[in-house]
């Protein structure tokens, strides 16, 4: 009976031994994760910036835009339900773009970045400096807090679990505080900083303006120089419908090149009207004729959101047109017009408006006061004269290629001349108005 008890339990022992066994359970890994970002662009722009930094990051696109300067509120609310560690705020100007990293705790600038893309062409791909920055300053962002739930002491009434070991547990008193409950705190108030805006960027970022404006073309004018109150009709009138000259014209904001501050909108301007090919005529007479027109000025211009800007120039402004004493083809002496060249200073307000696709308007006024009228103000004629100018023109500009324009545009000047004449003086006109009238067109290369 002994013997067969014993071999029963060996035959039991040797059944459990080859029972397989239970695999235990693997871990469940939540690792590798990637922290959330979140893009407020319009819709281009936002898909760009998503396919840009979705490898490092998982890429939320804000549909209801934030102001263009959120306060640290109004950016938490929209990375709070992501836990978004950053927001990526972009705008544009025209063809230029700000894009500004918004850290998703607080709101405050993480990096800013400035470039141009033409507005007829859609960008492809973010230049790579752009892209760096923008991931770099993403992946130092931090995440908002979560508010933390209070929490209350447990009712004392409620009945206690009983404990799963025999050993003795020891009841909480009024002086042994609980471990498994914590007291909430009420958050602290954050500052809700000011975020810059596109057109606020540091002093370290380059101007979304250009700097450089330089144009080179064709302009065709006319003139008309009249005489009032010479009843002996001693002086000729002089009419030229068209004549025509090499326009140049350029303007440099020095400053724009590593600011966009004050600094950005202090450049200096000069333009140029050289004539070619003049003749004036009287009968079968023709008499050589020099134009030229030159501008020197200080510049500064001031943005005024995203619509237009205002533009002024103040300076030094000259005007020559002379005509030869003695006829090139017969040896007749000229008729009685004097030579002119008008000196002095000049100062000038305009408004250039924010590009409507690849179309720009440009316009300016300005006055001159006449500090020299040239051979007019000599003693054979007018030694007394004096007067001013008044100008006003603008253009239209389309864009070709990228930075480069097709510019067209009208101009209109005329001087009012004082003559003053003496008492027994040769010619007794009281005033005369010189007036030019013309059109041109130019290419101009901006950047």
């Amino acid at each position: 009976m002994r013997s067969f008890v014993l071999l029963l339990a060996l035959l039991v022992a040797s059944v459990v031994s080859a029972a397989p066994k239970k695999k235990a359970p693997k871990a469940s890994g939540g690792g590798g994760a990637k922290q959330a970002v979140v893009v407020d662009a319009p819709p281009a722009m936002a898909k760009l910036l998503q396919s840009t930094l979705s490898p490092r990051f998982n890429v939320t696109i804000n549909r209801d835009a934030l102001s263009d300067a959120p306060t640290s509120k109004e950016v938490r609310s929209v990375t709070s339900p992501a836990k978004a560690l950053a927001v990526v705020l972009a705008r544009s100007a025209g063809d230029a773009w700000t894009i500004t990293v918004l850290n998703g705790a607080d709101g405050t600038p993480l990096e800013t970045q400035n470039f141009r893309a033409a507005a007829r062409k859609p960008l492809k791909a973010l230049p790579k400096s752009v892209a760096g920055s923008l991931i770099l300053a993403c992946a130092t962002g931090q995440a908002p807090a979560a508010p933390a739930a209070p929490v209350t002491d447990t009712p004392k009434s409620d009945p206690k679990p009983e404990p799963t070991k025999t050993e003795p547990v020891a009841t909480p008193t009024k002086s042994t505080p609980k471990k498994d409950v914590v007291a909430a705190k009420d958050p602290e108030p954050v500052p809700e900083p000011s975020v810059s805006t596109p057109s606020s960027s540091t002093s370290s970022t380059t101007s979304a303006l250009p700097a450089i404006r330089a144009g080179l073309g064709f302009r065709a004018f006319g003139r008309s120089l009249t005489w009032s109150g010479d009843p002996d009709q001693a002086l000729a009138r002089y009419a030229l419908a068209f004549a025509p000259a090499i326009a140049l014209d350029a303007t440099w904001y020095p400053g724009a090149h590593f600011t966009s501050g004050v600094a950005a909108n202090l450049g200096i301007a000069f333009s140029g009207d050289i004539g070619v090919g003049i003749s004036s005529k009287q009968d079968a007479s023709r008499f050589g004729t020099r134009y030229d027109r030159f501008r020197v000025s200080a510049a500064f211009r001031q943005p005024f959101g995203s619509m237009f800007s205002l533009e002024a120039v103040a300076g030094f402004s000259t005007q020559t047109f002379s005509i030869d004493p003695v006829a090139a083809n017969d040896g007749s002496a000229r008729p009685n017009i004097p030579s002119v060249t008008f000196n002095g200073p000049r100062a000038g307000l305009g408004v250039r408006l924010v590009k409507l696709g690849p179309v720009g308007i440009d316009a300016m006024a300005g006055f001159t006061f006449l500090a020299w009228t040239g051979e007019l103000g000599t003693e054979a004629y007018f030694k007394r004269a004096g007067g001013f100018g008044i100008d006003a023109g603008g253009g239209v500009s389309i864009e070709l290629v990228e930075n480069v324009q097709v510019r067209a545009g009208l101009d209109w000047t005329r001087y009012l001349l004082s003559l003053r004449p003496e008492e027994g003086a040769r010619f007794t006109a009281p005033s005369a108005a010189d007036q030019y009238l013309g059109g041109s067109v130019a290419l101009h290369w901006v950047m």
